[in-house]
């Protein structure tokens, strides 16, 4: 992984974490980069407020979003989703509206597995998607 990659995904991290536990927001004295590896990188970051630790696992992968095939319900349902958790608005404080569910991560993984993707994967045709409609 190059700097620019690993500084910019550090640097994103403190801007949008919030602690699970009280919603607070980090500050990057609290950050540890544990362990980095290839394209995978693995922080702890410290809630300020509360002490309560969180780890975090990033990976920056590379998809050929050319070779997938996912129905275009199925990612505005995951898009659905995950806009459901996090919601941003133009540079407005992140605030968490409702967690994801154990049985929905478990579903998913299962449609991703019978379908022989990654969550990454999503993301590649999401993205595909949107290029198509621009």
């Amino acid at each position: 992984m190059n700097y620019q990659t690993l500084k910019g995904m550090i640097e994103n991290f403190i801007k949008t974490y919030k602690c699970p536990g009280c919603g607070s927001s980090a500050n990057d004295s609290l950050v540890d980069i544990i362990g980095a590896a290839g394209n995978t990188i693995n922080i702890d970051i410290e809630c300020p407020n509360c002490k309560k630790h969180s780890m975090i696992k990033a990976e920056v992968a590379q998809i050929d979003i050319n070779n997938i095939n996912i129905a275009k319900d199925k990612i505005s349902h995951i898009k659905n989703i995950l806009e459901s958790i996090v919601s941003t608005k133009e540079g407005k404080e992140t605030k968490i509206q409702e967690t994801i569910q154990d049985s929905e991560i478990v579903n998913l993984s299962k449609d991703l597995k019978s379908r022989r993707l990654k969550v990454s994967d999503l993301f590649g045709a999401e993205a595909e998607q949107n290029s198509e409609q621009n």
